[in-house]
């Protein structure tokens, strides 16, 4: 055990001597700030001195709870700890596995009373200290902010850092076995990144076909209600439209199921990267009190996407109820077996390669 936490504090050591560690913290730190400076009053959302009008956001429509909270989970967690600390923190730490198995470094390291399964598992954790002190610093002075200028003391934003660091981990164990292979830095990190893109492209196209397919799905049931609505006069021109927009509609239903149900399909092998961080939408935003566009304020291509006689209210409930449809099993669970594949394989080329 104290040979476990020796190889641990050295390398925590190395991590925090490195400019990007801490770089990280700063820049978290001003995101906060950030934060702490955007409010919300009667007529939108105000910066300091400014006050800038929006239909969307006010104290009308969302709370000051609601709108740092969506702050907080859509711009400070998918953006700044989802997409730039994170890049930050795997070209921090995509050498700590290539290092560990240079030469005359891992020579030394074998050396110790210690395992070699151990030995890895310990310089993979390392990598995840990082993401959660990142996490944890972003976490703590958010709640400060929401606390002091929403008026909420939410301590459920500390969930953020156990999903933040596993949605890191996800990532990680692929740079891990990529730099056990390759003993590259920069392979390790290229191709990581390379494998985070064909993820998003996975999730992107998951959803639109899934939201193909329910748009469809109302615009069926929409049409045929009105066909069989007795009570509601049709002349026979808008009779005529509606049978051939069913007709229509029907013919190209296949086509998004078959295409939904291959991306599904794809994505259930993969880690869940995207719908990791959406947990936090979850559990701690309430999706009747999120703010909804009405249909003068929405854009061409939302408009476009909807089901042409649903409204689009009705469909966003239908495509957010379809998001959190997904049992928290298929997301983490899932997520878990890939990552334990992935260190398992990694683990074993580390026990067994010679050095």
């Amino acid at each position: 055990m104290m040979q476990t936490l020796a190889i641990f504090v050295g390398a925590y050591r190395e991590l925090s001597a490195r400019r990007l560690f801490w770089l990280a913290l700063v820049i978290s730190v001003l995101v906060v700030g950030l934060f702490a400076c955007l409010g919300i009053n009667e007529s939108g959302i105000t910066f300091i001195g400014w006050s800038f009008e929006s239909p969307l956001f006010n104290t009308t429509t969302t709370s000051p709870e609601t709108f740092y909270k969506l702050l907080f989970v859509n711009l400070g967690v998918d953006w700044w700890l989802g997409v730039f600390a994170t890049l930050l923190a795997l070209v921090t730490t995509c050498g700590i596995i290539p290092d560990l198995v240079a030469p005359g470094s891992v020579d030394l390291l074998l050396a110790k009373p210690i395992s070699r399964t151990r030995l890895f598992l310990t310089k993979y954790c390392t990598g995840l200290l990082f993401a959660a002190l990142q996490v944890m610093v972003f976490t703590g002075a958010t709640f400060f902010v929401i606390g002091i200028r929403g008026g909420a003391w939410e301590w459920s934003l500390f969930v953020a850092v156990p999903i933040v660091t596993f949605f890191y981990s996800l990532l990680f164990s692929i740079c891990a076995l990529v730099g056990i292979l390759t003993r590259s830095s920069v392979a390790s990190l290229i191709l990581t990144l390379l494998a985070w893109t064909v993820l998003f492209t996975v999730n992107v196209a998951e959803t639109i076909s899934n939201g193909g397919r329910l748009a469809i799905q109302m615009e069926i049931k929409e049409i045929e209600e009105r066909l069989a609505d007795t009570d509601t006069t049709i002349d026979e021109d808008e009779r005529e439209e509606l049978q051939s927009d069913l007709a229509s509609t029907i013919e190209n239903q296949p086509d998004w199921e078959r295409v939904h149900f291959w991306f599904y399909g794809i994505k259930t092998f993969l880690p869940k990267t995207t719908d990791t961080l959406g947990l936090l939408n979850r559990w701690m935003l309430d999706s009747a009190s999120m703010p909804v566009r009405d249909e003068d304020t929405a854009s061409e291509a939302q408009k476009a996407f909807a089901p042409k006689r649903v409204p689009r209210r009705e469909f966003l409930e239908v495509i957010r109820a379809a998001q959190r449809s997904h049992s928290i099993w298929w997301v983490l669970g899932t997520s878990i077996l890939f990552e334990g594949v992935v260190l398992s394989i990694a683990t074993a080329v580390f026990v067994r390669r010679d050095y």
